[in-house]
């Protein structure tokens, strides 16, 4: 893939992480003036764990940034793939298209889901390189609806090995696509020999939690994986703090999560799956106690 096909938002300049999100000067700007990051590690995590209107700021940025290099053709826009319970790259599906249909009128713009059978077994951000190619193969994936012929634009939230992104290339290819476009909100690539750095990217924003339940009671807040995985994490004593302190609409919402992505069955979730339904039952149990 040339990089006249990837548009990214920014490039990972340091491996511990992205910058902070204050004001700094920029003589680009002008005399007097300030320019703000963009991208900076607090909105980035945060946006991981469901901040909606961080991936509406990111999505609006990268259909800005499209939108001045598409060809008059219609585009069909997909996102990571995934079998029921959507990763946050998904959240930067809907904006992004409403973006590009306003900025460019003379474009046909649709959008397609690409299906994953499985889930990767772990966090994928902390996996190695090997580790990293046995998580995700072009095999795993199938677009929902007939794209041959069509022009794609792949949104996702960063690219680092370019594991992923072979195996999207390789699998829309099979489909027939005739051309791929790739657009990034971080390009990482430079520290594909070390790719665990997503994970630093990742948890910039998460100290327990209180900063998950802070990201869900935003105006803007849409569930994800991510954070699925992250609540399922949480040592017992913290992951009863956030069943006491979650909205029951979130919590069904994480029991459906597990359910869906046969979490008790995939070998590093399974064991911390059971916690989570212990936790669980026994806060319910304590509920009807007191009633």
């Amino acid at each position: 893939m040339s990089e006249r096909n990837r548009i990214c938002l920014t490039a990972l300049a340091s491996a511990d992480g992205l910058p902070d999100a204050a004001s700094f000067d920029t003589p680009s700007a002008g005399s007097g003036l300030l320019r703000t990051t963009l991208v900076d590690a607090i909105s980035y995590s945060r946006f991981k764990h469901g901040d909606a209107a961080v991936a509406r700021r990111f999505a609006s940025a990268l259909a800005v940034l499209a939108a001045q290099r598409l060809p008059s053709r219609p585009v069909l826009v997909t996102t990571s793939a995934f079998a029921k319970v959507p990763p946050a790259a998904y959240s930067l599906l809907p904006p992004f298209v409403q973006q590009l249909r306003m900025l460019r009128p003379d474009l046909e713009v649709g959008a397609f889901r690409i299906i994953r059978n499985g889930v990767s077994n772990g966090d994928y951000s902390r996996m190695t390189i090997a580790d990293r190619r046995g998580a995700i193969d072009a095999g795993d994936l199938t677009p929902e609806r007939d794209i041959e012929g069509a022009f794609v634009l792949a949104l996702d939230d960063i690219r680092v090995t370019g594991n992923h992104e072979l195996a999207m290339d390789r699998c829309l290819v099979e489909a027939g696509v005739d051309e791929l476009w790739h657009l990034y909100v971080v390009d990482a690539g430079g520290f594909a020999g070390a790719p665990q750095v997503e994970s630093t990217l990742n948890e910039a924003a998460i100290d327990g939690a209180g900063d998950l339940l802070d990201i869900a009671a935003s105006r803007r807040f849409i569930p994800n994986a991510r954070l699925c995985r992250r609540v399922l994490s949480l040592p017992v004593d913290e992951l009863r703090d956030f069943v006491e302190r979650a909205t029951p609409s979130l919590l069904g919402w994480l029991d459906a999560a597990v359910i869906h992505d046969r979490l008790h069955q995939v070998p590093a979730y399974a064991g911390r799956a059971l916690v989570w339904d212990e936790v669980r039952a026994a806060m319910s149990d304590a509920g009807a106690d007191v009633s």
